[in-house]
């Protein structure tokens, strides 16, 4: 009896003490941050945020999410429920216009890469394939796949819908990007297998908005596989996804730890190769891609450290390459994080010699044009308020 007594004091001053130090973390008023204009414009920086962990001093695994503006902080997980499940960012994103706008249209539609718009239209495709697995290895599965499309000026809404048979071991698909090229939407899906192994296969939907058919067209990628066998591992992605509408497709495929490159040619499906002859460095720093050009990041070597770094383009047509920004002052020798709008580049470093600063590159001209840090609004605590606080995401409310 004795021992079961010392067995429960002990357990109710365990929790005593842990909801005593809960109750006073969640009693501190975690301190407000503000992104601030060091030089620069200050437009470029409007409706975009910062996002990182603000630790609570005096402990060793108390962390807060926020999220930094030039309004001030928003900690998500002090909202309500209902506010965080409906959106725990702080600033607009383009699903958050559309839905503003076309409410109706956008009930039940999340996936910001099956998006695409222009004056006359908001359109959305989408897939669902069905999880169940049989036993029969030559089997073949139900999918789905839907295409809204809204016209503005009318206010009425297009449905076409179609089923799709795929292999046994198709796990999911998803749609990574839509474009419009003659009366037609045109997009990139994933077909991700999962028998022996992780293929992700590329295809290319057509869907005819005025007869209403659909194709799917799988790319022979050369080097590339379309199941998966052997414990194969095999990854691809848009390096120009999303919302930035283009008839070129740039494809990076990964797979067992060697990387390749695709130009894909929207209108007429071709594909060639990239194979950066004299730059093979580059494959495996393919960041980003807009309008003609592919864009890659290389850190610089100084006999110091690694503080710097380089911008250098290819540009599709021309096959030319072109160093368009270099910069060997803000150091991203440890952590860093970059995001891109249109012709753009949003990089920040983390924990430089500058502290949480971020810096916003225009890509045509190489010039910077904002700069800007994250500051406590508090004078008394500033300096480690700062110290407490790790940005490692640049959110520009495009997703």
């Amino acid at each position: 009896m004795r021992k079961y007594m010392v067995t429960a004091v002990l357990v109710v001053f365990a929790v005593v003490t842990i909801g005593t130090y809960y109750v006073k973390t969640s009693q501190e008023t975690p301190p407000n941050y503000k992104l601030t204009t060091v030089q620069g414009d200050a437009s470029l920086v409007e409706g975009k945020a910062l996002y990182g962990n603000y630790m609570i001093k005096d402990s060793i695994f108390g962390i807060k999410p926020a999220y930094i503006t030039t309004n001030g902080t928003v900690y998500p997980d002090e909202k309500s429920a209902i506010s965080q499940s409906l959106n725990r960012r702080p600033m607009k994103t383009q699903l958050d216009r559309w839905i503003e706008e076309h409410r109706q249209f956008m009930r039940g539609k999340t996936n910001i890469s099956g998006f695409y718009e222009n004056e006359e239209m908001l359109a959305y495709v989408n897939t669902k394939v069905d999880t169940k697995q049989s036993n029969d290895p030559s089997a073949e599965k139900n999918a789905k796949l839907g295409i809204s499309v809204l016209n503005k000026e009318k206010n009425n809404t297009l449905e076409i819908t179609s089923d799709i048979r795929v292999d046994n071991d198709v796990l999911d698909m998803y749609i990574q990007n839509v474009q419009l090229v003659d009366g037609q939407l045109v997009a990139m899906l994933f077909m991700n297998h999962s028998a022996s192994g992780y293929v992700s296969e590329p295809q290319i939907i057509r869907v005819n908005l005025t007869t209403k058919e659909i194709t799917n067209e799988p790319l022979a990628l050369p080097g590339v596989k379309a199941v998966a066998a052997d414990g194969d591992t095999q990854y691809a992605r848009l390096a120009n996804q999303n919302l930035e509408h283009t008839d070129q497709w740039i494809l990076s495929i990964s797979r067992d730890n060697h990387k390749k490159a695709y130009h894909v040619d929207v209108k007429t499906g071709q594909v060639s190769p990239l194979a950066f002859q004299g730059h093979e460095m580059l494959m495996n720093n393919i960041m980003y891609a807009y309008g003609q050009k592919i864009y890659f990041l290389q850190k610089a070597v100084s006999s110091k450290e690694n503080i710097g770094f380089n911008v250098t383009s290819y540009d599709l047509v021309s096959k030319e390459y072109d160093t368009v920004l270099k910069n060997t002052n803000i150091d991203i020798s440890n952590n860093f994080t970059y995001a891109f709008k249109q012709d753009h580049l949003y990089i920040m470093g983390y924990k430089n010699f500058k502290g949480n600063r971020l810096y916003v590159f225009n890509l045509t001209s190489g010039n910077l044009e904002y700069e800007g840090k994250a500051v406590s609004t508090e004078a008394t605590n500033q300096a480690e308020d700062e110290a407490n606080m790790d940005l490692n995401f640049i959110d520009l409310g495009q997703y």
